[in-house]
């Protein structure tokens, strides 16, 4: 079994660790600087915190490797254990070799697709200025506001940027997709939660910043967004409610 251990620069020391940890299980595992290349690899451990997953992502344009994160950022959402007990969960999980797949979006804008595990923000280009976004659902009209921008957040992205816009925490196992604005110019607006088989187009009056869970950014005027069909494959948090409630107490 071959394994690739990626991490954020502040995290080096630990994961040399891991990686020495690893290795005397008789993985062959490897760190890496070109991330890229992570897909290769029967399973990867990401040693950041959930910028770090969120990042790596961005690499990955295939299904992926069951990931395992050790958190050493604030919030660890995305991650399953700290570094003081990362020895009994990485074994734990090894062991089982239960994952869980969670849904991507992806988006098409001039010409680019991105994919995105939280979301996919649409967001003026001009600061303190509003845009004019329209929306339409498998062809019917479903939104037409001026805001500050417009989120299409996966479930397991609800608990991210959508959560600080006023959207509603939705169930990771629930599968669907998320629309909800950012400073909506509109008294009494509600946001939307369609079906991961919707087609959502997306025309804003002017050119706008695309940006893909705070990462990769392009502009445009017009995109299209839909469930991706390469998801992100985590191994299994046996009870993640309990996690998303557990960490959203630790933010300040």
């Amino acid at each position: 079994m071959k394994a690739c251990v990626v991490y954020k620069p502040d995290s080096s020391k630990l994961a040399e660790e891991v990686l020495e940890f690893l290795k005397g299980m008789g993985i062959d595992a490897v760190t890496i600087d070109d991330w890229g290349r992570a897909k290769e690899f029967d399973f990867i451990v990401s040693v950041g915190g959930d910028g770090t997953i969120l990042r790596l992502l961005q690499f990955i344009d295939v299904k992926t490797p069951p990931i395992f994160g050790i958190n050493t950022g604030k919030v660890g959402l995305l991650t399953h254990c700290d570094s003081k007990n990362y020895r009994e969960e990485l074994r734990r999980a090894l062991r089982d070799f239960e994952t869980e797949e969670l849904m991507r979006l992806e988006c098409s804008v001039e010409g680019r697709k991105l994919l995105a595990l939280n979301e996919i923000a649409v967001l003026t280009s001009k600061p303190a200025r509003m845009i004019r976004v329209r929306i339409t659902v498998d062809g019917t009209e479903v939104e037409d506001m001026r805001c500050d921008g417009m989120l299409f957040s996966t479930p397991i992205g609800s608990t991210a940027y959508a959560l600080s816009t006023g959207g509603p925490i939705i169930d990771p196992s629930l599968e669907s997709i998320l629309v909800v604005p950012v400073a909506p110019f509109k008294l009494g607006w509600k946001p939307w939660v369609v079906h991961p088989e919707r087609r959502i187009e997306v025309e804003t009056d002017d050119e706008a910043l695309v940006v893909a869970d705070g990462h990769e950014v392009v502009t445009g005027e017009r995109l299209v967004v839909r469930r991706s069909d390469r998801p992100a494959v985590f191994f299994k948090v046996e009870n993640r409610i309990g996690k998303i409630v557990e960490k959203l107490k630790l933010i300040r």
